[in-house]
C-alpha cells in the first residue's frame, strides 16, 4: 500500500479546520444524539485548545442533564434529554465560535507561505482587533458539575 500510494495526497502542513460559520450555523443534534469534541469542534494544534474543549463540552453536557433530572423530579426521558442537549448546544455555541475563529485565523497565519509580508501583518492586526486578550481563551470558566 505505502509503495502504491500517491505521494502528492501526502502532507505535513495540510490542515483542515471547521470555519466558524460551520459551527455557528451547523445542527450539533438530532433527537437524543448530540456531538462533542473534535466532532463538533475541530480545531488546529496552534492554540492548545482541542483537548481543553472537549473536557468543556463533558462538563456543560453532564450539568445540562443533570440540571434536567433534577428540577423534574423524575427520570430523564426522551424530552427531558432533548432539552438538555439544547441547552447544551446553546451554551457551547458561541465559546466554540470564538475558538473555532481565533484556531482558523492562526491557521492562515502560518499555513500562508505564499502571502505577502503585507497580508500577513493586515491579519495579524485583524485578529488583534477581534481577540484583544491573546490568552482570554484560556480563562473560560464552563462551571462546575
Amino acid at each position: 500500500m505505502i509503495r502504491e500510494c500517491d505521494m502528492t495526497s501526502l502532507s505535513l502542513t495540510h490542515l483542515r479546520y471547521r470555519p466558524a460559520w460551520d459551527v455557528l450555523l451547523g445542527t450539533f443534534r438530532k433527537g437524543t444524539i448530540t456531538v462533542a469534541g473534535d466532532a463538533m469542534h475541530v480545531m488546529g494544534p496552534f492554540l492548545g485548545q482541542g483537548g481543553s474543549a472537549a473536557l468543556e463540552d463533558a462538563v456543560v453536557l453532564a450539568r445540562c442533564l443533570a440540571r434536567q433530572n433534577i428540577n423534574d423530579h423524575k427520570r430523564l426521558e426522551l424530552k427531558n434529554i432533548e432539552e438538555a442537549m439544547d441547552l447544551y448546544v446553546k451554551e457551547r455555541r458561541m465559546r466554540l465560535v470564538r475558538l473555532s475563529a481565533q484556531s482558523y485565523l492562526t491557521g492562515l497565519l502560518f499555513s500562508s507561505s505564499d502571502w505577502s509580508l503585507l497580508k500577513k501583518i493586515l491579519l495579524v492586526g485583524m485578529m488583534a482587533v477581534i481577540f484583544h486578550d491573546p490568552l482570554s481563551h484560556t480563562l473560560y470558566d464552563c462551571g462546575s458539575l
